[in-house]
């Protein structure tokens, strides 16, 4: 499927504020990187369906999502089957491992949930900042180590939870999906049936 973009343009103030305000809740930035970033961002809106990246590609940019949902696919190597392993939410950055950072091809596929906003970084400007500001490699990391940790996280529950547990551990961050994407992404996501997880929910 087309990523279905409206056309590339700089951030507007407002969404760039945006941007800033998560980063520097990772690292203090300062001025001049503020500056040169200010120059770089780029963005856009998708329409709900698009497929931004699809597995076997390589990412060149890093997407931060102002407004929307999207999730990750993945597919089972002996069904074929695509299961959702992950979903982004507002002001989360869209990003595949291997991927963007490796420049490796990607081995899933990110696909838009909800008509999306978000600005962009290109790699090959962000190199250009990491070899300017050496902050620029902090911060990186940041985000990186951020985002593993969270995916290790449900990871873990995964593995060591009941479903039950689970279900109840992350009761928030699943009232935030319900009504807005499909029971099976979200039971998928979660690591239990789709009737299970409505069993659940109707509790």
């Amino acid at each position: 499927m087309a990523s279905q973009s409206s056309t590339l343009h700089h951030a507007s103030d407002a969404s760039f504020a945006s941007l800033i305000e998560v980063l520097d809740q990772l690292i203090p930035l300062s001025v001049k990187l503020k500056i040169s970033l200010r120059t770089v961002i780029l963005e856009t809106s998708y329409r709900k369906g698009a497929r931004i990246l699809n597995a076997g590609s390589t990412q060149h940019m890093l997407w931060f999502m102002l407004d929307g949902l999207a999730r990750e696919i993945r597919v089972n190597k002996d069904t074929f089957e695509e299961n959702t392993s992950w979903f982004w939410f507002q002001k989360s950055f869209l990003y595949t491992t291997p991927g963007f950072f490796s420049r490796e091809s990607s081995e899933s596929t990110i696909e838009l949930l909800e008509d999306c906003k978000m600005v962009i970084i290109n790699y090959a400007d962000l190199i250009k900042l990491k070899d300017a500001y050496f902050e620029t490699e902090t911060l990186i990391e940041k985000v990186r180590g951020g985002h593993d940790s969270v995916r290790q996280s449900l990871a873990d529950d995964i593995r060591n939870l009941a479903t039950e547990e689970r279900y109840n551990k992350h009761h928030t961050m699943l009232n935030n999906l319900f009504g807005r994407t499909q029971m099976r992404y979200i039971a998928s996501y979660m690591g239990m049936s789709p009737d299970r997880l409505g069993k659940l929910r109707r509790k």
